[in-house]
């Protein structure tokens, strides 16, 4: 099956979900962003762990980007 370089709807929703637990929204928050009905929806569906090594290299990843030297 061929990759597809577009970003689908759904796909913007999962990276949303994932975002907002990145920056900690409470999860019924998030729910009311994704308009879904159940909770689970959000969290077992759209929201992936985020924990402390993907942080660390997320917040690395943004200095590198706010160098002057790169950007």
């Amino acid at each position: 099956m061929p990759v597809s370089a577009g970003i689908t709807v759904r796909l913007a929703r999962h990276t949303c979900g994932t975002l907002l637990a990145f920056l900690k929204v409470h999860p019924k928050v998030a729910q009311a962003i994704l308009r879904h009905s159940r909770i689970s929806m959000t969290m077992d569906v759209y929201t992936h762990v985020v924990g402390d090594s993907e942080r660390e290299a997320v917040g690395m990843l943004a200095e590198l980007l706010e160098d002057p030297l790169i950007g």
